[in-house]
């Protein structure tokens, strides 16, 4: 076997692995122009045989900072990380994760403070709580809340009968009362195919993410996005009184699933509901087109698990873990983002000044292997 980077000639074998092997949407090789268009490097790690038989696939982009670097497998979505043929035996699939492993500290890790890796998701890992043993070994520590079980993700499974397995048969009184209200005031959604509003969509991801304090992403970026994966992208638009005021983006992959990936809203669209209606028309959609899961992004705060859980998914909680390089150049990665939060949030961690120093105590105690 043998390790190398995947070239664009690779896509379409490396696409067709993915679909195969049970890889997330975010492991298409059309990321490439999306990250690379951010200025990240991206770096497909192929294992395959003598015989050019693909074996595994291990995505992963490098980020540069001032002084340092870091790896990630993957920035977005649910899922990334490696993934292996599963005819393989499981001596076979360790092998090959292992010499991944091996390859990205020989080959990648140059000049890198640290390595983020979530693992690639299925609905069996609901019923996994350990973490991977041969990342452990490879000095990788596991990042999870265990209390909370967040970040996570969400799966609703789907059924060709929307209305009387989901709307009636599955979702409570207060979910469809919230979606008829945001009807009754106006607000109706239709599937922008043409993107002809997509500075209307521009302009709310931008201001969601003003709205946050975060630094945004440029206009071309979020083009990309909605471009790179044409034929495997909705975007949805909510209108109000024919005024753009919400959307929701989403990808479909593997034939069976509908991954909600991107929404922005204004102000009008939480007046009115309008976030409830977006997703109960992309449900549908993705029921009357024959997917059987609808998967809800990832979801890091409790306050958006409360509100994805009111349309009764299946929780799946992320396992991700992280490796160091280097505590020195960690420390220079972390340290400016550190601050700019704890500037901003000054009363919060003065309010909060004991229950904080006693878990940091806590956290010191275990060795810093679970959040």
């Amino acid at each position: 076997m043998q390790i190398r980077e995947a070239t664009l000639q690779d896509k379409q074998r490396w696409n067709a692995f993915v679909e195969a092997e049970g890889g997330s949407f975010f492991h298409y090789f059309e990321w490439k122009t999306i990250y690379e268009g951010n200025k990240w490097r991206y770096i497909p790690l192929l294992l395959e045989t003598d015989t050019n038989e693909i074996i595994g696939i291990f995505p992963l982009v490098r980020i540069k900072g001032f002084l340092q670097s870091t790896l990630l497998s993957l920035p977005d979505g649910a899922s990334g990380g490696f993934v292996v043929k599963k005819s393989l035996m499981q001596v076979e699939k360790d092998q090959a994760i292992q010499m991944f492993l091996s390859y990205i500290d020989q080959k990648c890790s140059k000049g890198c403070s640290t390595f983020h890796l979530k693992e690639n998701l299925s609905l069996e890992d609901i019923a996994t709580s350990q973490p991977m043993e041969l990342l452990v070994k490879n000095g990788f520590k596991p990042r999870m809340y265990t209390e909370v079980q967040l970040p996570c993700t969400y799966r609703l499974a789907l059924t060709a009968s929307f209305e009387n397995d989901i709307w009636f048969g599955l979702w409570g009184k207060y979910l469809r009362n919230h979606v008829r209200k945001s009807q009754k005031q106006g607000v109706y959604v239709r599937e922008d195919t043409n993107l002809q509003y997509h500075d209307d969509v521009i302009n709310m991801v931008l201001s969601l993410y003003k709205k946050f304090d975060q630094t945004p992403p440029t206009k071309e970026e979020i083009m990309l996005r909605l471009t790179t994966f044409k034929e495997n992208t909705k975007v949805f638009i909510a209108f109000l009184n024919e005024t753009p005021i919400a959307f929701l983006l989403c990808y479909y992959y593997r034939s069976s699933v509908c991954y909600a990936s991107k929404m922005g809203y204004t102000t009008p669209a939480r007046e009115n509901y309008t976030t409830v209606l977006l997703f109960s028309e992309a449900i549908g959609d993705a029921c009357e087109n024959g997917y059987q899961f609808f998967e809800f992004g990832t979801t890091e705060t409790t306050t958006l698990a409360h509100w994805k859980e009111q349309f009764k998914p299946t929780k799946i909680p992320l396992r991700t873990y992280e490796k160091t390089y280097s505590p020195l150049r960690t420390f220079l990665w972390k340290t400016p983002a550190l601050i700019r939060w704890m500037f901003k949030n000054k009363q919060y961690l003065w309010n909060n000044r004991r229950t904080l120093l006693r878990k940091s105590i806590m956290k010191y105690k275990s060795g810093d292997r679970f959040l």
